[in-house]
């Protein structure tokens, strides 16, 4: 049996953390480009309305005000339900899906959330105008971020799911 030495793990976990590392960067430029898009163009430009990941954008009371196409295939749910009638995302959380609603309030405090392990996620999207049935378990992990206005406070939250 090859005995290892002491130092590789510490090896092993120090590169763990640079890869972690390396991914938080990634997300927060991800999250700056997604803010950058959102505050010039608007939440319904065919860049979001056209990405191939669910994209919800929402007020601080939950109530969802834009879904991007990708959410609506998977859920049933359209942006045209919105504007008939108010759709609230913190009134479909349940145990299965909770860390979801913390999410939502530190996105309304300023700060990006990145979810792992979910399940259920689309659940709490799914239009109860359609029978259909969303294949959560695609969905996993989520990410959580504030929409600015131009003084820098948050107006909105946006969430992208993803596998």
């Amino acid at each position: 049996m090859e005995k290892r030495s002491e130092k590789e793990p510490l090896e092993e976990l120090t590169e763990m953390i640079k890869t972690l590392q390396g991914k938080e960067i990634i997300q927060a430029r991800m999250v700056r480009k997604f803010q950058k898009l959102i505050r010039n163009k608007g939440w319904s430009c065919p860049v979001i309305d056209d990405f191939p990941y669910p994209i919800a954008i929402f007020e601080q009371d939950g109530e969802l005000v834009y879904v991007n196409r990708t959410l609506s295939d998977k859920t049933g749910l359209y942006a045209i339900n919105l504007s008939q009638s108010k759709y609230s995302l913190l009134n479909r959380i349940t145990d299965a899906n909770l860390p979801i609603l913390d999410a939502v309030k530190n996105v309304f405090m300023g700060k990006t959330t990145f979810l792992t392990g979910l399940s259920g996620s689309m659940d709490i999207f799914m239009s109860d105008r359609t029978g259909k049935k969303a294949s959560s378990s695609e969905y996993h992990e989520a990410i959580f971020f504030p929409i600015t206005g131009d003084e820098g406070k948050t107006i909105q939250g946006a969430v992208i799911f993803m596998k």
